[in-house]
């Protein structure tokens, strides 16, 4: 048998009887003319076996098994299946007594599949391989899916369902079907293992994904039988039953107060304090001064670069995360360089700045009640060109700090930066360096600045002290008191007190850092006051009710109750025999508690958890991989099993996706489909817009990118979600009047202006969201609207405050890339990467050093439709005037003669009610234009500004010329 070669031999194992052969479905195969394919079936007709293979080049290809001798074989297939394998598999089929132990096996799986293990545990070594048992299982498995849940599961899947006996960790990797595993488990378990729908609990961590899981579940089971589906705190809710006021007060148990009260907590305090006792007036007024000194330092100073020895070091700390970039010593200071701008700057004016000079001038400007604009876009040679500072509108100054000089590239382009103001005498070019911040004195740099704008014409007024304040105060308290609540939030994920909290501050070392020491200070102050709070008004937060129910369960209180569909169900912790949770890379030191009090009071339960190490993204919430990373020393006895085919993503996604992350170690993902799907790079240096784009959007070169790349996805009926890593839109976006809500997150306001650019029809194919609220959901398009270093790695300044809880600045830029890796994994079918030249974020520039990715070419991605609307010669003015208020609300503006707005080309075709959308009217409530024009004359103009189309339009009727 020897003699024999791969392929003949994989005939002789696909026909035997012992191997299920159709679970080879799905395998991946490699044939040297058309390449790298998988298996999508396989048949035998009288005895010949046929593989049917799909390509990558979505190709598919039958190949039959062709005669040599008596024997088979495909023709160059290198099949996913080892010869040593083939031969030990073939001639373990002649034993007998194998064939009797797997009669014997497959039929326990049929009617005692929660037996197997123990019954055939002595037996396994014997006759097969533990191994070849877990095959047998998942073949089972597979079968009994496909045929009583018409759903079709992999291999993996299946092991990962079939494994019953212990703690069962899952490493599911994105687009795995993770939660399709979690529920068809459920429904095995409960319709073919006779578990009882009261002996199992589902665990998520949102109410989104408890009402998926329960509306999958339902699709196979009846109300009846739907196991215990809740989330942590709706299950602590169930326990605790509290009679006082709760800040958690929804029916499901989801927290409603806690947010609200912990962003008032400061204001409380001091509210509180300033009522009370002189003693308390003055704590009140003491603690009001320390807030306004530490948010004013903290605005003003830059923690992490000014040290003794001048601005140009850094704390070694802070250098820590760089350093894992790069092996070569002898290029260091250059990775440095690379990732200044990943560190996150606050100026007075609540404004993020790249560099510390930046923030620096910002703030003289914030205190001088000096008007300016920071980067604002300026259209030059067809590139879009940021200067730092703008003081005036059509003349005046602009000041760049020019903070990598000596580079040579670098000094290149401040001498073309030179050139192009030198060619505006109405404007001042005003140049900094770091040098002029030697040493850390922003004193003598403010007189430096100070002595060029006044001679500029400048009045450089400063403002007091309490005046400076009272400007900044409301963003200053704001922003402390984010920072405080989730301080807070950490404390309470850890369980601490106030007296373990104040011993952790004793023992801690700030390395000199008055910012971190102050922060401490309070904090500790504030966290006594907000336990106080709580317990004075009888109220509680989420954390606290978990507690509470651990506590509960710890005195022995096990039966848990709580409502669905008006009914009333009441469930047993010591009943249960299988706990699941899904996200559990999302666990916290609190979660864990309460899963050991219940684990105290029921050992026999067994935990099944699902999730992926490299979707961790919630630290700033309190979880911590420690608990992932420890599971099989902390639940025992226990197995970890992976899942990880791809079926969302095409293999271009797929690809970048696991080269990303492959230096973090971890099992790559498998892509499923063969098709190669579409990854662009976008580079907005490059993008060169159309005058009538210029004048559409004037300055703003986000929005017509996103329109092109948007209408080109529509023309395809694919919907499209634009991500953006914070929910401010990186870069100056032409926010227009007829834009509403102009309070509301950026992000959603950023996607009223997209969609106010395209059909009613449409938009609700287009999302606008954060990376981090995306989680979890996926589209067929993906903009990643900011791949580059501001805000991929976003290292905030606020970590430094958490380093006593545990908190590093390698795990923030480890977090950091998973959560681009997240971001780049919602894609189907097409993923657009923004990137700015010598910008370009340190993950994306590491991704193209080891993989090729192609540039988008903006000669594919045409650009507007303008659509001019005037009189026709010789009739009266009012045929215009008539409608020119219904063209102002349809976003048209008046240019000289005529009224005229830019549509991205979307279905344009001729006849105009193709172009022109009744549906646009109607969302608005407001009648056509186009219906009630009468004497004017439409042209519509292409990309060239090249004339498309004449029409005449009378009485509503349109006429082409």
């Amino acid at each position: 048998m020897s003699s024999r070669s791969n392929s003949e031999l994989f005939i002789l194992w696909a026909q035997s009887k012992y191997v299920r052969w159709k679970t080879l479905v799905g395998q991946q195969i490699y044939q040297s003319t058309f390449g790298r394919g998988k298996i999508i079936g396989i048949e035998v007709i009288n005895a010949q076996i046929y593989l049917n293979i799909r390509f990558c080049d979505d190709s598919t290809r039958t190949f039959l098994g062709e005669s040599i001798g008596n024997r088979r074989y495909f023709q160059d297939i290198h099949l996913p299946v080892k010869k040593q394998r083939i031969q030990e598999q073939i001639t373990e089929e002649l034993n007998p007594d194998k064939q009797i132990f797997l009669r014997e096996l497959r039929e326990k799986l049929e009617k005692d599949f929660l037996a197997c293990s123990i019954e055939f545990k002595s037996k396994i070594s014997t006759f097969i391989s533990f191994e070849e048992f877990q095959v047998e299982k998942s073949a089972y498995v597979i079968s009994w899916i496909k045929k009583n849940l018409s759903f079709e599961v992999d291999l993996e899947q299946a092991a990962v369902i079939s494994s019953v006996k212990d703690h069962v960790q899952v490493v599911a990797r994105a687009g795995s079907g993770k939660t399709s595993t979690l529920i068809n488990r459920a429904i095995f378990l409960q319709q073919h293992c006779g578990v009882k729908s009261d002996e199992m609990l589902l665990l998520a961590f949102n109410r989104d994904a408890v009402e998926k899981i329960r509306k999958d579940l339902t699709k196979q089971l009846s109300d009846n039988h739907i196991p215990h589906i809740l989330t942590f705190h709706a299950l602590a809710y169930a326990l605790v039953h509290p009679e006082y006021n709760l800040l958690i007060d929804e029916p499901e148990g989801e927290q409603s107060k806690s947010r609200m009260v912990q962003d008032k907590v400061i204001d409380n305090f001091l509210r509180r304090f300033n009522l009370g006792t002189e003693n308390q007036k003055a704590s009140y007024q003491e603690t009001s001064q320390e807030v306004q000194s530490f948010m004013m330092k903290y605005f003003r100073e830059d923690w992490e670069r000014i040290v003794t020895g001048g601005y140009e070091k850094s704390r070694e700390e802070m250098l820590q995360y760089r350093r894992a970039f790069s092996k070569d010593t002898n290029h260091k200071k250059d990775i440095h360089d690379k990732y200044d701008s990943s560190l996150s700057r606050v100026g007075l004016d609540g404004k993020y700045y790249k560099s510390f000079g930046e923030k620096a001038i910002a703030n003289f400007l914030f205190e001088h009640n000096i008007s300016y604009k920071y980067e604002y876009s300026f259209w030059w040679d067809g590139l879009n060109y940021k200067p730092d500072f703008k003081i005036g509108d059509k003349e005046g100054i602009i000041i760049e700090y020019f903070g990598l000089v000596g580079k040579p590239k670098y000094n290149a382009m401040i001498e073309r930066k030179r050139k192009y103001w030198e060619c505006k005498p109405e404007w001042y070019l005003l140049e900094l360096f770091p040098k002029d911040l030697k040493g850390g004195d922003l004193e003598e740099f403010y007189l430096f600045l100070k002595k060029h704008l006044e001679k500029q014409g400048v009045n450089c007024c400063r403002l007091s002290e309490e005046e400076i304040w009272q400007r900044s105060k409301r963003r200053a308290i704001d922003h402390f008191t984010k920072v405080v609540k989730s301080f807070i939030e950490r404390c309470r994920k850890l369980c601490l007190t106030p007296d373990e909290l104040s011993e952790k501050i004793n023992n801690h070392s700030c390395d000199d850092n008055e910012l971190e020491s102050h922060f401490l200070k309070l904090v500790q102050r504030f966290y006594k006051f907000y336990l106080d709070y709580l317990k004075d008004t009888g109220e509680d937060d989420f954390d606290g009710l978990i507690q509470k129910a651990i506590e509960r369960i710890n005195s022995g209180y096990t039966q848990f109750c709580y409502r669905f569909n008006d009914e009333t169900l009441i469930g047993e912790l010591k009943s249960l025999r299988f706990i699941s949770v899904d996200e559990y890379q999302d666990f916290s030191e609190l979660f864990h508690r309460l899963m050991k009090a219940v684990r105290n009071q029921n050992q026999a339960a067994r935990l099944f958890c699902v999730g992926d190490d490299w979707q961790a993204i919630n630290s700033f919430a309190g979880s911590d991989l420690y608990f992932y990373q420890q599971f099989s020393r902390i639940f025992q006895p226990s197995q970890k099993l992976e899942i990880t085919t791809n079926y969302r993503s095409t293999t271009s996604i797929v690809e970048i996706s696991n080269t990303l992350m492959q230096s973090t170690g971890g099992t790559l993902a498998r892509p499923d489909k063969t098709e190669k799907g579409l990854v662009k790079i976008v580079d907005l240096a490059t993008f060169k817009p159309l005058p009538s784009e210029k004048e559409t959007h004037k300055g703003d070169r986000i929005t017509p990118i996103v329109l092109r790349l948007v209408t080109k996805s529509l023309r395809a009926n694919k919907d499209v979600v634009l991500l953006s890593r914070t929910n401010h839109i990186s870069g100056y976006v032409n926010y227009t009047k007829k834009d509403r809500n102009i309070g509301q997150k950026e992000v959603n306001r950023f996607q009223e202006h997209i969609c106010s650019f395209l059909p009613g029809s449409v938009k609700d194919k287009i999302t606008v969201s954060t990376t981090h609220s995306f989680k979890g959901d996926e589209r067929k398009v993906v903009i990643v609207l900011d791949a580059v270093s501001s805000r991929y790695p976003l290292i905030h300044s606020d970590w430094i405050f958490t380093r006593i809880l545990g908190n590093s600045a390698e795990q923030v830029i480890d977090e950091e890339r998973r959560l681009f890796y997240v971001a780049l994994t919602r894609a189907e079918e097409r993923l657009y990467i923004f990137v700015e030249e010598g910008n370009e974020s340190p993950f994306i520039e590491e991704v193209r050093n080891q993989k090729n990715i192609p540039t988008l070419n903006w000669a594919d991605y045409p650009g507007l439709i303008t659509v001019k609307v005037m009189n026709q010669p010789g009739k009266p003015l009012k045929s215009l005037t008539a409608i020119e208020e219904l063209l102002q609300f349809d976003g048209y503006e008046f240019q000289h003669q005529h009224w005229q707005k830019a549509y991205p080309i979307y279905e344009f075709s001729i006849p105009t009610n193709q172009f022109f959308k009744q549906e646009d009217c109607e969302e608005k409530g407001q009648e056509s234009w186009q219906q009630k024009a009468d004497g004017v004359r439409v042209e519509f103009y292409g990309d060239a500004n090249n004339l498309l189309a004449i029409y005449c339009v009378n009485k509503g009727n349109w006429t082409r010329l």
